[in-house]
């Protein structure tokens, strides 16, 4: 059985949903995705790359974190978190948010742990096409990659790279 591995943009995800009006559990999509093609995986573990924004009252970012926790104590889930930049303007409002290092740690870990063989295929669940090199890189690796995303939230170049494209927007009924 080839050994699956799954790797979450959160934010990503997040915003596909809302923004196609989809609610969703996350450990039913992770099972969705580990029995997506014909043949059943051997899910080893799932990276969920989340971020919180410290700008917030107190009562939000511990809401956040406490969230993040109940995602950490899934079955094979390790949740990474990373604050996000916040940029103020001279009389200190916040004037825009923006995530630092989430991307970056995600294509990290799926290069690594591909170059380490930690997984046969991956599931990326993300949408941005700076993924696509990665994506190419895995496969050069001789590993299978895979693409879930909701449809309006991800790039064809990132399709494209990948082996195939999982449609969460037309699965959402699964999970």
């Amino acid at each position: 059985m080839k050994r699956l591995m799954i790797f979450i943009d959160n934010s990503n995800i997040f915003r596909g949903s809302r923004q196609e009006n989809i609610k969703f559990d996350y450990q039913k999509l992770v099972s969705f995705l580990a029995e997506a093609a014909i043949e059943r995986y051997d899910l080893t573990r799932v990276i969920m790359y989340c971020a919180v924004d410290r700008s917030q009252p107190e009562s939000k970012i511990r809401s956040q974190e406490e969230l993040y926790s109940v995602f950490n104590s899934f079955l094979k889930f390790d949740v990474k978190t990373f604050d996000l930049k916040v940029i103020r303007d001279v009389s200190g409002n916040v004037t825009d948010r923006y995530e630092k290092g989430v991307d970056v740690a995600l294509v990290t870990d799926l290069l690594l742990l591909a170059s380490r063989n930690a997984f046969d295929v991956a599931f990326i669940c993300a949408g941005d096409a700076d993924f696509f090199r990665a994506v190419e890189g895995v496969k050069d690796m001789g590993k299978e990659i895979y693409v879930a995303s909701f449809d309006g939230s991800c790039s064809q170049k990132l399709r494209d790279a990948s082996l195939g494209y999982i449609s969460l927007t037309r699965n959402a009924e699964k999970f």
